[in-house]
């Protein structure tokens, strides 16, 4: 089933722990953890693992499509979203998502979604380029 792998991530590394000490608190194996990172997908038991060790509900860790359903500009629903996410690099899109990659390539993610009508373009950034934000010296929160 899918699951919030983005939130998953964010907590893990909120607590400062690896996947391998994520697996050690839930009982599951490393791989487990590193499938379900990268892949979205867990089972109810590794779900009901996950979700005691963070203190959460089950449902808190169910995936959400958090994409636009009708534009914003003209409120048509002819909104079409990428399918596969767009990663950022240094050499490709060096001002895409500055300091919010992560990895040995610095990389971050995101998804892009369009309206047919209007032709206004909307970019999503993933969970783990999000949760870099906040104390970021290099982002400000507007006010």
């Amino acid at each position: 089933m899918k699951i919030n792998a983005e939130l998953v991530y964010r907590l893990r590394t909120r607590n400062s722990w690896t996947q391998d000490e994520l697996a050690i608190a839930t009982g599951l194996n490393l791989k487990t953890i590193q499938r379900i990172e990268n892949k979205a997908s867990a089972s109810l038991q590794s779900k009901k693992a996950l979700a005691s060790v963070f203190n959460l509900d089950i449902q808190d860790l169910d995936y959400e499509d958090k994409t636009m359903k009708s534009c914003p500009e003209c409120n048509s629903e002819k909104v079409y979203r990428f399918k596969n996410k767009i990663a950022t690099n240094p050499e490709c899109l060096p001002n895409m998502l500055p300091k919010l990659g992560s990895g040995w390539t610095k990389t971050a993610e995101f998804v892009p979604v369009i309206c047919s009508e209007c032709g206004y373009i909307r970019y999503f950034a993933d969970e783990k380029s999000r949760s870099k934000l906040e104390g970021s010296e290099h982002w400000e929160l507007l006010e």
